[in-house]
């Protein structure tokens, strides 16, 4: 929203407040207002003194211009001490800003004032690397379990899973921007909000710039773009968008039910209706446990990253022997680094800009002849040498194993150092089709290394002994690494674009039926 349009939304604001109609909804909106600059601030300073000085020297009558017979009649005693109530109120207030106005604090250039903070409305749960601009209390970086006032916040990096009052779940990434308006209300300026609405807060709901979303009942997600567009995305249920905006003022109201998505258009506040995207939103940040995990468990692996974030989300745990814990670099990522998975959620690594990546020290590697790396992945691009998994350092620094997408072309492979010194690579015959989950493996049997696609076989190639190089103790996530492993190998660069779910490595060779297995499982979830 503009400077002028702020401007604006103050006056019509400060107009009903000379008239004494300020609803509780309005007050929460200016004490928003007036937090969020100091030429607001003064604004309404001067507009408060102005109205304080007509009232004290001549009167109620002279201020509002009520005629004295129906200020007499008995109905509107109550009204006008209701207002003068409000002027001396607004005076008190004004009289307090201009204390505050005197003090270095509020002069112009210097830092701003802390944003409103009202009652406590919701309860942060969890929290995965978040940064506020100002938090609950005036703090950057957020605990889990702290209580989350009214007011207005900006939500830097990361993501946070609060719980109002009322019991709904919402899960914000950053970054954005909203306000906490009571425990059955949040208004979004700016990013990504999915909310779970249980049934006894039906009715729960989501200002967006041109209109609000009212909850019947649903699993539901918002994407507020400022002064662009909204969109809603209904996962389950129903919700109701009351419209505003130029051209849908007095417009009927859009229904939207499961499987339903529309776009809200900013200036005319008309919708369209869009296809729903579930991959877009982070809908929970603890899911239930899944089939796909346990059988994984089962299998015995040697390493396995379900990719579920533990802590402040800057680790993949290692889920088998829990010897291996990768740390994630996040290099120039601005949006969250975790996204909805193929199981549960995905590391969301965003390519050569982003250069986010993760990389555990050193790892249990096979000492035999059998390997098996098994994963879901999800492509949005193909880069050079885009890297899924590798114990590899480049040039003729052969690791154990290279597992990614081939050069430029971009299609699945897979290769291994045998006792021969030669790279034996299986590769499919078409590039890795985009924007859709895959189930990805290669085996090493002892004597054949097969690669596999959604289940299915797309080549062998036979070698004669598996082969590994001691100085190479590292596993890269999403890139290669260099040899000494403490940074990404820079002559290809190696970095994946799109998400990673669910990385196990074996030190067994897996059998046909299992990694079909596997497959079938993790697209059952």
């Amino acid at each position: 929203m503009s400077d002028i349009d702020l401007q604006q939304q103050l006056e019509r604001l400060l107009s009903r407040l000379a008239d004494g109609g300020l609803a509780d909804s309005d007050v929460e909106q200016l004490g928003e207002l007036i937090g969020r600059s100091v030429e607001l601030r003064r604004q309404y300073l001067e507009y408060c003194q102005m109205h304080g000085v007509l009232c004290a020297e001549n009167g109620i009558l002279a201020s509002w211009g009520v005629p004295e017979a129906e200020l007499l009649a008995k109905p509107h005693r109550r009204g006008r001490r209701e207002r003068m109530r409000r002027v001396w109120a607004a005076a008190a207030i004004a009289a307090g800003l201009a204390l505050a106005l005197a003090t270095p604090l509020w002069k112009p250039g210097a830092a701003e004032p802390p944003p409103y903070r009202g009652q406590v409305v919701a309860v942060l749960q969890r929290q995965l690397g978040a940064e506020f601009v100002y938090g609950p209390s005036g703090e950057r970086q957020p605990v889990s379990g702290v209580f989350m006032p009214q007011g207005f916040y900006e939500l830097s990096r990361g993501v946070i899973e609060l719980q109002s009052t009322s019991g709904v779940l919402l899960t914000l990434e950053g970054p954005a921007a909203f306000t906490l308006l009571d425990g059955q209300g949040i208004r979004m300026t700016r990013g990504r909000v999915a909310a779970h609405v249980p049934p006894q807060a039906t009715g729960f709901r989501v200002e967006i710039p041109n209109g609000t979303v009212i909850d019947l009942g649903t699993d539901f997600a918002v994407e507020a773009v400022q002064g662009e567009k909204s969109e809603v995305h209904v996962f389950k249920g129903e919700v109701k968008i009351n419209l505003t905006g130029s051209k849908a003022a007095g417009a009927l109201p859009l229904h939207l039910t499961t499987g339903e998505a529309a776009r809200i258009d900013y200036l005319t506040g008309m919708p369209s209706g869009i296809d729903l995207d579930e991959q877009r939103f982070l809908r929970a940040l603890d899911p239930a446990p899944r089939r796909y995990t346990e059988r994984i468990l089962q299998m015995g692996p040697a390493v396995y990253y379900p990719m579920e974030p533990t802590d402040n989300g800057a680790r993949l745990k290692d889920f088998a022997r829990g010897r291996a814990d990768a740390v994630i670099n996040f290099g120039n990522a601005k949006e969250p680094v975790w996204a909805p998975g193929k199981v549960g959620l995905a590391l969301a690594l965003g390519g050569p800009a982003q250069q986010t990546y993760a990389s555990a020290a050193s790892y249990c590697q096979t000492e035999g002849d059998e390997l098996t790396v098994a994963a879901w992945v999800r492509a949005s691009s193909r880069p050079r040498w885009a890297s899924i998994a590798k114990n590899w350092a480049g040039a003729e620094n052969w690791g154990q194993f290279h597992f990614g997408l081939y050069r430029d072309s971009g299609e699945l492979e897979a290769h291994i150092q045998d006792s021969s010194r030669r790279e034996i690579t299986v590769k499919d015959r078409v590039p890795l089709p985009l924007n859709v989950w895959h189930h990805v493996a290669f085996v090493a049997d002892g004597q054949t290394l097969r690669l596999y696609r959604n289940g299915n076989q797309i080549d062998a190639a036979p070698y004669q002994r598996l082969v590994r190089d001691p100085r190479i103790k590292a596993l890269a996530i999403g890139t290669k690494l260099n040899l000494a492993g403490d940074a990404p190998e820079e002559r290809d660069f190696n970095m994946w674009d799109g998400r990673l779910d669910e990385l196990a490595i074996f030190n067994r060779a897996l059998s046909a039926d299992e990694v079909g297995q596997l497959y079938a499982l993790g697209a059952g979830e």
